[in-house]
């Protein structure tokens, strides 16, 4: 059976189907799997051992309108899969897998694109996104296993010149030693989601008297982290470092294996520390951890305010409060978040 993955989400959300890919490659022909997917979606898979090919469907950039789907539809053509899986409830993603004939294919109904597909499983609502990813596997006749605690991890696979990059970095920063800092991650591709980042200087500030702290981001988040890290008390700004727009996700993932803890939004950040297998203290605001993309297991800690009607406000968060007054984050202090890193530590999670 060969099976094609068409997944074009963001970041966060293929660190979170990684189990199903490792999960159905135990299913296919030569224990692999094809997959369509984002830019970043490729940032995480490329070296995944799971993967036997990747397609990169910029649909927002070059790969947008007609061209990019026939593009995309060719490519999967040529791999004639028997079986596409469909994690996304989107429209384009289903057209695709019938454009390119794939004879099977099997996903969440979401209005008139439940009548695309070949076979439906129920979105529920109740599980975690990676069960929810792998329940996709129930018409193969296969029961997944809830991951429970620590089950079904996340995976990422860094690259030789990734681990090589960052060794080098973390050398010439003295933090070669495993928990030798602690890692902040102030960003998120919506901005109700981001924690003010004078409150992560404030955190910064403090967790800085203990050992030194690395504030990670991508290329978008380079002068908001510059912004944090300027905030920091002068006698303290030598220990908190910019790691923004310097690592591939892969390479972050590679990083953090060596922080003790992450500080991080509810955003593709927390899942690569989740990947390191680092404890992760998770802010959700407009978000909630029962929609189901909190850490799991034990060791992590969830930062939110549970006194508000109005959230969760939606799935993905948004450019400004609906409300108008963003007391999801607003309310959240910085002892909170501060509170939620000692009980890790006391738990001698690092």
């Amino acid at each position: 059976m060969r099976i094609v993955l068409i997944d074009t989400a963001f970041l966060g959300d293929l660190v979170l189907a990684t189990p199903l890919v490792r999960a159905a490659a135990q299913q296919a022909t030569g224990g692999t799997i094809d997959v369509v997917t984002s830019p970043a979606g490729a940032m995480i898979l490329r070296d995944n051992p799971c993967v036997s090919d990747l397609f990169i469907y910029d649909k927002r950039r070059s790969g947008r309108g007609l061209a990019g789907m026939r593009a995309a539809r060719g490519w999967i053509r040529q791999r004639r899969p028997d079986l596409a899986l469909l994690p996304r409830r989107s429209l384009r993603s289903i057209l695709l897998a019938v454009m390119a004939g794939v004879p099977r294919r099997i996903g969440f109904p979401r209005g008139p694109s439940r009548w695309l597909l070949t076979d439906t499983v129920p979105f529920d609502q109740g599980l975690h996104q990676v069960d929810r990813n792998l329940e996709l596997l129930r018409p193969l006749g296969i029961n997944p296993a809830r991951s429970g605690k620590e089950g079904h991890p996340l995976e990422v696979f860094p690259s030789a010149g990734d681990r090589e990059g960052v060794d080098a970095w973390l050398h010439l920063h003295g933090l070669d030693g495993i928990g030798s800092f602690h890692a902040l991650a102030p960003g998120s591709n919506w901005a109700t989601k981001r924690w003010p980042e004078e409150r992560y200087a404030a955190v910064a500030a403090a967790l800085s008297r203990d050992r030194p702290v690395v504030v990670v981001g991508g290329p978008a988040e380079g002068e908001m982290i510059r912004r944090l890290i300027a905030e920091v008390p002068v006698q303290q700004r030598e220990a908190v470092l910019d790691a923004a727009d310097i690592f591939s996700p892969a390479a972050m993932m590679y990083l953090l294996t060596r922080a003790t803890v992450l500080i991080s939004n509810d955003s593709g950040a927390l899942h690569l520390g989740q990947a390191a297998g680092i404890p992760v203290v998770a802010i959700f605001g407009p978000t909630a951890p029962d929609q189901g993309f909190a850490p799991r297991g034990e060791k992590h800690a969830v930062v939110q305010n549970q006194d508000l009607d109005c959230r969760p406000c939606g799935r993905h968060g948004a450019a400004r409060c609906p409300e108008g007054h963003w007391r999801c984050m607003l309310d959240l202090p910085v002892s909170q978040v501060l509170a939620a890193v000692e009980s890790i530590r006391r738990t001698g999670a690092w």
